[in-house]
């Protein structure tokens, strides 16, 4: 008998679990759909954003400006920079710069050289 007493209080908190799991996935769906409908909200008017800013006529300034700040943003997550702090971004331009530099600057003197040798 104590057995089945047993048997009987398990079986009645599984049921238990059961009914507060049921209760928690449903109050999660409600939650969700919510959370969905403001998604889509939002979705919708950055649509529509879209949409307008591809119906206004922009000028030259604003492409070439767009197409830099493109570039920018291209060579910032392509080389990593976007994690690295401004002063630490800064370093790491100044030193690819220089070194840019430098291997054009040997480039020159190195065709100058051989244009003298040529000659």
């Amino acid at each position: 008998e104590r057995e089945r007493e047993r048997e009987e209080a398990a079986a009645g908190a599984m049921r238990t679990r059961a009914a507060k799991t049921r209760e928690e996935e449903k109050t999660q769906s409600v939650e969700s759909s919510e959370n969905d409908r403001e998604t889509n909200a939002q979705l919708e008017k950055w649509k529509k954003r879209v949409e307008e800013d591809k119906k206004r006529k922009t000028s030259v300034r604003d492409k070439v400006l767009s197409w830099f700040e493109d570039i920018h943003f291209k060579y910032n997550i392509t080389s990593g920079l976007y994690m690295l702090d401004p002063w630490e971004r800064f370093a790491f331009n100044l030193v690819a710069l220089l070194l840019i530099f430098l291997v054009i600057f040997s480039a020159y003197r190195q065709i100058e050289f051989i244009w003298r040798f040529v000659s």
